[in-house]
C-alpha cells in the first residue's frame, strides 16, 4: 500500500514539475507587444466602462494587472498610494478578472481609489483580453508607457516604486 501512494506522489511531481516547465517556456519566449493593449474594463461603480481609448496621449501610463484578494497586488497598492504624490501626472489604469463587481469594490473601497482622478480601477470580467496580450501569469503585472503610448518596460513580479518612478521620469 505504502508503495502505491509512493509512486502516485511521484506520479503527480513529475505531472507537476513539466506543468511548470511548459507553462515558463511558454511565458518566457513571448515578447510583450509595445502598443497598449485594447482594453475594455467596467469599473467598480458597476456602470461605467473606461477603455484603451480613453487614455489621454502626451501621458505616461501605467497599467497593472491585478487579484482583489491577493496579498501583494495589495501591498503594491498600498505603497502606490502612500506615494501617489510621485505619480500626479501619470494615468494609472488597473484592471482585473474579477467574475463580478464586489470583489473589485471591496478592493477599491479597501484603498480610497475612487479619490485619485489619475486611477481607474476596473474588471474585464471572464473575457481575459489584457491578461492574454501581456501573457500574464502572476500578480501583479506591471506596464509602463512613455508619453507616446510606446512601452517602456513591465514587471512580471511586484515592482518597486522608485523604478516605476525612474522609468516614468524618462
Amino acid at each position: 500500500m505504502k508503495k502505491q501512494v509512493r509512486v502516485r506522489s511521484s506520479f503527480l511531481a513529475i505531472c507537476l514539475l513539466f506543468s511548470c516547465i511548459s507553462f515558463s517556456q511558454q511565458t518566457e519566449g513571448y515578447a510583450i507587444p509595445k502598443s497598449i493593449p485594447p482594453f475594455n474594463m467596467l469599473l467598480s461603480d458597476g456602470v461605467t466602462y473606461y477603455n484603451a481609448s480613453n487614455v489621454q496621449q502626451g501621458k505616461p501610463l501605467m497599467i497593472v494587472y491585478f487579484d482583489p484578494e491577493c496579498e501583494h497586488c495589495q501591498h503594491f497598492t498600498a505603497d502606490l498610494i502612500k506615494n501617489i504624490s510621485k505619480f500626479n501626472n501619470v494615468q494609472i489604469v488597473m484592471i482585473c478578472d474579477a467574475p463580478g463587481i464586489p470583489p473589485l469594490k471591496k478592493f477599491t473601497d479597501r484603498f480610497g481609489l475612487s479619490k485619485y482622478q489619475n486611477i481607474k480601477a476596473g474588471t474585464e470580467g471572464l473575457y481575459h483580453s489584457t491578461m492574454n496580450f501581456y501573457h500574464v501569469d502572476i500578480t501583479p503585472f506591471t506596464a509602463l508607457y512613455n508619453t507616446k503610448g510606446e512601452l517602456i518596460s513591465y514587471y512580471r513580479n511586484v515592482p518597486k516604486i522608485h523604478d516605476l518612478v525612474v522609468q516614468l521620469s524618462k
